[in-house]
């Protein structure tokens, strides 16, 4: 994260960038996306392979923080820079590789959006989240 942006262009002033999160694997980590909630930022992250239908092995992971900078633990305790991360949403039933996801909060409910795939194609999903344990949890 940068703090300083320049005012005409909108481009970091500094070459200064906190990493937020991170995996020794080849596979990806990617679309991440950052809410908050009562006290904590909550990154939420896709890992693993996207875009190839029925093989991918795409799912969401979430971090949190009482900083938007970090650093950010899963619910073990782990750090998302450690390869941490508590699993949200993956293949279940006929549905395969969730990811790619938004997060968003309306009428007092939050709502995970994302994208995944079934034996018919490409399709994107919707799901409630509740944080009644100071995590998020999709139903």
């Amino acid at each position: 994260m940068n703090d300083s942006l320049g005012s005409s262009t909108g481009k970091p002033t500094t070459g200064t960038v906190t990493k937020l999160a991170s995996r020794s694997s080849s596979v990806g980590i990617e679309a991440p996306v950052i809410i908050k909630n009562g006290s904590y930022y909550y990154l939420f992250t896709s890992w693993d392979t996207c875009c190839a239908g029925l093989s991918s092995t795409y799912n969401i992971r979430v971090g949190r923080s009482t900083s938007v900078k970090g650093p950010y633990v899963d619910q073990a305790g782990v750090g998302l820079t450690s390869g941490g991360g508590t699993l949200v949403l993956s293949t279940h039933g006929s549905i395969v590789g969730p990811g790619g996801q938004s997060v968003f909060q309306t009428g007092g409910v939050w709502y995970l959006v994302y994208h995944y795939y079934t034996s018919t194609g490409s399709n994107l999903g919707i799901n409630r989240l509740s944080f009644s344990t100071g995590w998020p949890v999709a139903y």
